[in-house]
């Protein structure tokens, strides 16, 4: 008889949820952004963009000592801000998935 094989580890970069955060931070995205083109022209037009942007432009604030700046008419950055808000948020969620099934799976071993 074969001995029992041990469970299968889940890559981190599979992680369900952090792809349904990523989704909806993307989805968050288009919809600021459908918006803003909605308003565009308006006063502060472009704050809903600019707030889900956030991560990215702190980051490359900090990166380039202050010197960068986001508006909802550079489309390119608008892209780079989703792709990279939606690879951190794939990140975050990822991490806590993996957290959560570490978390579960040594309160089984303790429970047993």
């Amino acid at each position: 008889m074969k001995p029992p094989s041990p469970p299968r580890r889940r890559p981190v970069w599979r992680s369900l949820f952090g792809a349904v955060l990523a989704l909806l931070y993307g989805a968050a995205f288009v919809a600021a952004y459908v918006d803003y083109l909605s308003k565009a022209g308006e006063w502060l037009a472009d704050l809903p963009l600019l707030l889900i942007a956030l991560p990215f432009t702190w980051t490359l604030d900090v990166l380039t000592d202050g010197a960068f700046s986001l508006s909802g008419d550079e489309t390119i950055k608008i892209v780079l801000a989703a792709l990279f808000c939606c690879a951190l948020a794939f990140g975050v969620g990822a991490v806590l998935e993996y957290s959560a099934r570490k978390l579960f799976g040594l309160a089984l071993r303790r429970g047993s």
